[in-house]
């Protein structure tokens, strides 16, 4: 799994996970360790990237949205969404967030790590 892989699953919702699922996953205890990794993951993922996106107005988050859905270029929202200067700092900045996120071997040498409720 690498960064780009990490904020289109972040950004389209398709883990399904939020902070609140993983707590109760983690409550009510797991039936395998790759379930337990999977969830650990997922759980960094969401510390590291969630306080960020938090800060960046809808419209943003928005623009990041369709490009991992739908493939948009960001192109199409320089100057519209916001200047282009602030685009590319915000796609550095989450690059850069989505790069710091520790993977285990098995996340490393997987292509993607799909997620579903265990």
């Amino acid at each position: 799994m690498n960064k780009r892989e990490i904020l289109r699953e972040y950004f389209t919702g398709c883990n399904g996970w939020t902070l609140e699922n993983i707590e109760q996953l983690k409550r009510a205890g797991f039936n395998n360790r790759f379930a337990e990794e999977n969830c650990n993951l997922w759980e960094e993922i969401h510390w590291t990237l969630d306080p960020y996106v938090a800060t960046l107005p809808p419209e943003i988050v928005q623009m990041q949205h369709d490009h991992y859905k739908h493939r948009k270029p960001f192109g199409e929202y320089y100057n519209i969404v916001a200047p282009t200067a602030v685009i590319q700092e915000v796609n550095n900045d989450l690059n850069r967030l989505a790069k710091s996120i520790k993977l285990s071997k098995r996340a490393k040498g997987s292509k993607l790590i799909m997620m579903k409720q265990y």
